[in-house]
């Protein structure tokens, strides 16, 4: 019955696993109202609304400018047209080219493979969708979401944890006209990555992903610092799970996101919590509790678990901290946050994850640190059990 199930779950995710490309709309935070292409590498044909304009042996850089319900298309020299829609598709494997926004001015960007343009469905900015092979796009996410100058195992760790998460989300947006975007909504993708060490970790991990024992894709959970202890899953969503326990983390504790302060007026605190959660700050017993909430000893759900109870990821979210493990003190007319670590603390832990790596510990051990009972399965073993 197992190898049943197996065998469907594999026939489930390989397609998307195992398919040429994904489409990524990429720049989605701007509104972009021109933007300049330019190759890198390898040769672009230009197609406006489905016909060749350019082939591949005209070199150029090219500016996009919205233009009403149309794209204006052009170099330095001249204008090319007006189109509704178009693409720059590479000739080669290697292809990557830069994209720089100029309405509104952003810094260069560098990508793989092709990139179509169009426009959004209110006509109001021009949507940018780069198409790229998933190991790929794997590779600039694994370097957006967490940086380079780290180890190897630490990026075979996370190549499958961003393979496993794309997975679960692929089509996220796919009524929108592509598959994921580019921001933290999905993942991070910032550009494309030439780091080696990255290159390599996912290379060396292709087409692994995380099961749970009922052989579901997990939720590839991960964050910067949890200041020494993880979150279990239900704390955070709601939705409790069998692999997203609280962690004890010792590996974090010295790393770069581990403590973190921030100061309040007195005044400003007891009007927020009054206002918004009605705290009775005039009851001295009840704002005593407000001003000496501790969690040193470890990770609670809520602010306060005597008379009233206000989750703290709601008050991260109103003051923009950096995460829900805080301790609060009164300091004159002043309340202080002291917090430990950095991120919403389900699932991995990255700067505990990256410490385990310099400490020898193998991708797989990193693995199951932070994930209980989790699996690694290779997609790439379809075959085999179709045929059996």
């Amino acid at each position: 019955m197992k190898k049943i199930i197996l065998c469907f779950f594999f026939f489930a995710f390989s397609i998307s696993i195992h398919a040429a490309s994904i489409s990524v709309r990429i720049l989605t935070t701007k509104v972009i109202q021109s933007f300049i292409f330019s190759p890198i590498t390898g040769t672009y044909d230009v197609y406006g609304d489905g016909v060749l304009l350019l082939n591949s042996d005209t070199p150029g850089i090219f500016q996009l400018i919205i233009d009403k319900d149309s794209i204006i298309l052009k170099t330095f020299e001249r204008t090319i047209g007006k189109y509704a829609s178009l693409k720059m598709l590479s000739k080669q494997t290697n292809g990557a080219f830069k994209i720089k926004s100029v309405v509104p001015e952003g810094k260069v960007r560098t990508y793989e493979d092709d990139v179509t343009i169009g426009l959004t469905a209110d006509k109001k900015q021009i949507l940018l969708i780069n198409k790229i092979e998933i190991e790929k796009y794997i590779g600039g996410v694994v370097e957006s979401e967490s940086g380079t100058r780290t180890s190897l195992e630490y990026y075979k760790l996370q190549s499958i944890l961003c393979r496993t998460y794309l997975l679960v989300h692929i089509n996220r947006h796919v009524l929108e006209g592509f598959q994921v975007c580019d921001d933290v909504h999905c993942q991070a993708y910032l550009s494309r990555t030439t780091d080696a060490d990255i290159q390599k970790g996912v290379n060396d991990t292709k087409g692994l992903v995380v099961v749970d024992n009922d052989l579901n894709l997990i939720t590839a959970a991960f964050h910067s610092n949890c200041g020494g202890q993880t979150v279990a899953s239900q704390d955070v969503w709601a939705a409790p799970t069998t692999y997203l326990k609280s962690v004890k983390d010792t590996f974090c504790i010295k790393q770069t996101h581990a403590k973190w302060k921030r100061t309040i007026p007195m005044e400003d605190w007891k009007a927020y919590l009054q206002l918004k959660h009605k705290y009775p700050v005039d009851d001295s017993l009840m704002l005593s509790n407000a001003t000496s909430f501790n969690q040193t000893y470890g990770r609670s759900i809520y602010f306060t678990d005597r008379d009233l109870k206000i989750p703290l990821k709601i008050i991260r979210a109103d003051f923009q901290l950096k995460s829900t493990y805080f301790s609060v003190e009164q300091q004159g007319e002043s309340v202080i946050f002291n917090g430990r670590g950095y991120g919403h603390g389900v699932g991995m832990c990255q700067e505990g994850a990256m410490r385990m790596a310099n400490l020898n510990h193998s991708y797989k051990e990193i693995l199951n640190f932070y994930y209980k009972d989790v699996h690694l399965v290779d997609l790439s073993a379809l075959n085999y059990f179709r045929q059996e």
